[in-house]
């Protein structure tokens, strides 16, 4: 089983690579102002950038995988995006070519991979439409994550050539998750627009470096580039229709019951690379669950079976960290209880954040939900184990 292990603890690895206040500062004087350079961003109806990314993800029990991968993005408005990526799977060598297409009049993100002739389509939500625009660092999001962040003004430099003004936040909040951010974003003085972001994002298990740069603005697109080309002899891949990520109390609800049902409890964390790491707790669990999803996995010998199989992992555990990250940058006050909650019970709070002036809502540890004011609250949570 160790092996079978090992195998999706990689796959997670790679399958997360390819996924990344007060304003405190109101201007310069001769230079170059955030929020105007998002208003010019906003305006803009179709752009291109390339982004290069190295993550480096530590699983417990195993040493770090490290991944590179080299993306080009095409978003239009009217059309949607299109990202054409290129990998090396850490463990085997092998250059991975992708083109995935996120098109949200179909309400559908499409993935092409042409060395193996196979393709996958997944439906989308409008909460998820949203959440690809943020993985995919969309600059106009990035922005707006900054303006609601404590930055600074780096002042003037030369860029390539190029006359900018850098802007930078080291506040966590930016990426509504758990450990330290540096993000600096450089602005042509000239245009008022957007020439370089350099982001390093580390947490306990994980680190992401990402260079966004070669940025277009108003590049001229059609229908053509968004209308996926599906050969004949190309098939449906094993993860086709597979179920989206939902960033919804449903979805995280189903995230908890999901690791319960393979560990008997629940996860002391909700930072996604923690939820990943306790793969190895899967191993070791007794439960029928994770003794049946083991099984299989050991006979899964493709790196199409590994990856499929491993998206039933991780799915569900986005969904979870994901909700609980956006209650973070909706600064909903979210308090998790999962090394304390025990599962099934009726009373215990779980998870709980604040939906109003007086007003909260709880999943308990029987993953039912509910509304309740403070003072039901502060009862509730008077009874949990300290």
């Amino acid at each position: 089983m160790k092996s079978a292990t090992v195998k999706i603890a990689v796959a997670a690895a790679v399958v997360l690579a390819a996924i990344g206040g007060i304003f405190l500062w109101t201007g310069t004087k001769s230079g170059v102002a955030l929020a105007d350079v998002l208003a010019k961003v906003e305006q803009i109806q179709a752009y291109m950038y390339r982004i290069d990314t190295h993550t480096k993800v530590t699983m417990s029990g195993m040493g770090p995988i490290e991944m590179d991968m080299k993306m080009t993005w095409l978003v239009a408005e009217g059309y949607g995006m299109r990202v054409d990526s290129r990998s090396i799977n850490p463990t085997t060598g092998q250059v991975m070519e992708q083109q995935m297409y996120v098109l949200p009049e179909q309400k559908i993100m499409l993935s092409v991979t042409p060395a193996t002739k196979k393709y996958e389509r997944m439906k989308l939500d409008e909460a998820m439409l949203q959440q690809k625009r943020t993985e995919g660092s969309d600059p106009r999001l990035l922005i707006r994550q900054m303006l609601a962040c404590p930055y600074k003004d780096l002042g003037k430099t030369v860029l390539d050539g190029v006359e900018v003004q850098g802007f930078q936040t080291t506040d966590p909040a930016f990426t509504g998750s758990f450990g330290e951010a540096d993000v600096k974003l450089w602005v042509a003085v000239k245009t008022g627009l957007p020439v370089r972001m350099e982001m390093k994002i580390k947490g306990e298990q994980s680190e992401a470096q990402s260079t966004l740069y070669d940025f277009q603005w108003d590049v001229p697109v059609s229908a053509a580039q968004f209308n996926p080309v599906l050969p004949p002899d190309y098939t449906p891949g094993l993860s086709d229709g597979a179920k989206a990520v939902s960033i919804t109390e449903e979805g995280a609800i189903g995230g908890l019951k999901f690791y319960a049902e393979f560990t008997g409890k629940y996860p002391p964390s909700l930072d996604l690379m923690e939820l990943m790491g306790t793969i190895q707790s899967f191993q070791n669990s007794q439960t029928p669950a994770a003794k049946k999803f083991l099984q299989e996995s050991a006979q899964a010998k493709s790196v199409e079976e590994i990856t499929a199989k491993t998206r039933e992992i991780v799915t569900p555990l986005q969904s979870l960290s994901m909700f609980y990250m956006g209650l973070v940058k909706e600064k909903k006050e979210p308090v998790y209880c999962g090394k304390v909650a025990q599962p099934g019970d009726i009373a215990q709070v779980l998870l709980r954040w604040k939906t109003g002036a007086n007003e909260y809502r709880v999943i308990f540890a029987d993953l039912h939900a509910a509304t309740v004011d403070g003072d039901t609250l502060t009862k509730l949570e008077a009874g949990l184990p300290k």
